[in-house]
């Protein structure tokens, strides 16, 4: 199955899930009555090409440029803050952010506090190991092997084989077996893992981990991606209004190439504009 079949498949599966009102909060009037929305994201410090502060303390990546994108369109600019994953995800938000754009996958668990009214690009997970170890050529070469992953993440549910795409668990082959897996609070622990010898690979983004290799470390990207995973924007849940909202602005924003070129710039393909 060609890749952008496999993503047709998912996307199949990515049914709008019921905007639940918990409470009156009228986003949007928020946001405009301050003057600019706030976003989170970044909730690492590196995470290029997704989000990363630069030498200046500026924001910038992929889903940057997306916040931005969407601010626009809205008519309103955009002030960036990095709450943390946890905080991101444990949603009931209390005003003090207005969005997320910050590479969440959208899981049956998330759907409990959060909303994702629209999906922004594909993402590919990936089995990294050291540049110099022959030893793991396929993913099936690191069954039984130590794989460093973040915890909570999608990356250590494939590990122990719990993961749903949305609904649908016929989209996931495990190609591991028995992995001896060890969890990291933060990317940056992942990876320096595995610098240090501490585990014999790791799951990660594959966006990221080009990155990384590019920035030289000396890592390598073992052929064959381990699964492909929505990436969606997220809001409060309690708005229905703006969750549309959201939902018709990033439309709109494939629909006029801004998503294609934007992918484009930082991952050099399009992983965003074949969402329909």
């Amino acid at each position: 199955m060609s890749m952008k079949a496999l993503l047709w498949l998912l996307l199949g599966v990515l049914l709008p899930a019921p905007w639940v009102v918990h409470a009156d909060d009228d986003v949007m009037g928020r946001a405009r009555a301050r003057g600019t929305f706030i976003v989170a994201a970044a909730p690492a410090p590196d995470q290029l090409p997704q989000s990363a502060r630069d030498d200046a303390g500026q924001y910038v990546g992929f889903d940057v440029d997306v916040a931005n994108a969407i601010g626009k369109r809205l008519g309103l600019p955009v002030r960036f803050i990095s709450p943390g994953w946890d905080k991101v995800l444990a949603g009931d938000w209390q005003g003090q952010w207005d969005f997320a754009v910050a590479s969440i996958t959208p899981t049956e668990a998330r759907e409990k506090t959060l909303v994702f009214p629209a999906v922004y690009r594909f993402d590919a997970a990936a089995l990294v190991v050291r540049k110099n170890d022959g030893s793991i050529e396929r993913p099936a070469d690191a069954s039984g092997k130590s794989i460093g992953v973040r915890k909570d993440t999608t990356f250590e549910s494939y590990l122990r084989r719990t993961l749903v795409i949305y609904g649908n668990p016929n989209v996931v082959t495990y190609l591991i077996d028995d992995p001896q897996i060890k969890t990291f609070p933060d990317r940056e622990d992942v990876v320096q893992a595995l610098i240090d010898k501490r585990v014999d690979a790791i799951v990660t983004s594959l966006g990221i981990a080009e990155h990384d290799i590019q920035a030289g470390a000396p890592l390598r990207i073992v052929q064959g991606f381990l699964f492909f995973e929505p990436v969606a924007v997220a809001v409060a849940k309690g708005d229905p209004a703006f969750a549309k909202i959201i939902s018709e602005t990033v439309r709109a924003l494939r629909a006029d190439g801004t998503l294609t070129a934007l992918s484009e710039k930082w991952f050099g393909i399009d992983v965003a504009g074949i969402v329909p």
